[in-house]
């Protein structure tokens, strides 16, 4: 066999030769050219990290082309934000608002989901609260939102845990000291309450449980040996190398299964800070992890809660919710559970829905209050 020639080699149509210099002009990517394009446009985001996604929402914000009317904090709500630094040394952006015309009954902490954020569409439905007489602070999550860290990276769910756990404590003590404390979590964010929960039970007057992560949905989980090979893959948990940075973990798109209204579904995605790619492998593991350990636990949860979750939700699993519901020890629980509803309930529904959730809320609330 004879040689190879040189233009087929290089994957080139045409080599173009001058006296001086050598000019090649590549009419076709090699093979290789054309995976490694692919692949780093699949990787490698323009906000993944924390100081780009700072720079591309400063300049969101202040256009108003790329900023919705209900972005804007009303006149009887104060708001303030702060970047909270973590024992790792971490910049965390952090808000809290409340009413301005009279002092707040009560102080919520609110945990926002996977790939999410507290200061977007969540802040502006939590408003209801505000306007309810209460308190509402919350904190972005490494990797979320303004925060330091790889965009929607969750390499180690403990110090997630611990971070909040910190934050809550910290603000409850200095800002809202002698105010009743509750904590709200939504999807992945219910995971969070239910942990932070049980690590600060002693300061926490009660728990919401929205849609909370107790279990994936097995719609959405990949199959089991999918599962063995990639936590092969990646490592133990609390682990991370640079294939757990990956955002290639088997999933369906979960933002098609969470928001009944496309509408809604447009608004929550539309910011600069938004992910829309498969989980991150370290992550995904993180999530299995944690919601194995949850539906293990169930049994243990000691807390007064109302968990809410809607029926027709494909994401988390409102079957799991009925169990935590039956199994708790808690003697101060309570459940709702609503026909027709998806997954995000105070985002991602008609208005109707939304308000009947926080009016359900808000009931709950008072009871304890």
């Amino acid at each position: 066999m004879g040689r190879v020639p040189i233009r087929r080699r290089l994957g080139l149509s045409s080599i173009i030769i001058s006296s001086t210099p050598v000019v090649l002009r590549l009419t076709h990517p090699t093979p290789v050219a054309f995976f490694a394009s692919k692949f780093s446009s699949a990787v490698y985001k323009t906000n993944d990290s924390g100081e780009a996604r700072r720079k591309l929402w400063a300049k969101m914000i202040s256009d108003p082309a790329t900023t919705p009317d209900w972005f804007a904090t009303p006149k009887d709500i104060a708001y303030e934000e702060k970047y909270w630094v973590n024992s790792r040394g971490m910049c965390l952006m952090s808000y809290v608002m409340k009413p301005i015309k009279k002092k707040p009954k009560t102080v919520i902490m609110f945990c926002h989901g996977y790939s999410d954020q507290s200061c977007w569409m969540k802040m502006a439905e939590y408003r209801r609260l505000v306007r309810a007489g209460y308190a509402v602070m919350a904190l972005e999550y490494e990797g979320h939102g303004r925060s330091d860290g790889l965009l929607v990276s969750v390499p180690d769910w403990d110090k997630l845990i611990g971070d909040v756990s910190e934050f809550m404590f910290e603000m409850s003590s200095t800002v809202f000291p002698g105010l009743p404390l509750f904590v709200a979590g939504e999807s992945m964010g219910g995971a969070v309450s239910y942990e932070v929960s049980q690590r600060c039970s002693e300061i926490i007057t009660g728990t919401l449980l929205l849609c909370p992560m107790c279990a994936i949905h097995e719609n959405m989980k990949p199959s089991p040996l999918i599962i063995k090979m990639f936590y092969a893959v990646v490592g133990p948990p609390g682990s991370c190398n640079y294939l757990g940075t990956l955002p290639f973990a088997p999933s369906k798109d979960v933002g098609e299964y969470s928001f009944k209204s496309k509408d809604k579904k447009d608004a929550a995605e539309g910011h600069c800070n938004f992910f829309g790619r498969k989980p991150r492998l370290a992550t995904a593991r993180e999530l299995l992890d944690t919601t194995d350990r949850i539906s293990a636990s169930l049994k243990e949860f000691d807390v007064p809660f109302v968990v809410l979750h809607g029926k027709a939700d494909l994401v988390t699993d409102p079957n799991l919710s009925q169990r935590l519901f039956d199994e708790s020890c808690s003697k101060d629980k309570t459940i709702k559970l609503y026909d027709g509803m998806w997954h995000t309930l105070t985002t991602g529904e008609p208005d109707e829905n939304i308000e009947r959730v926080f009016s359900d809320m808000v009931k709950w609330i008072e009871e304890r209050v």
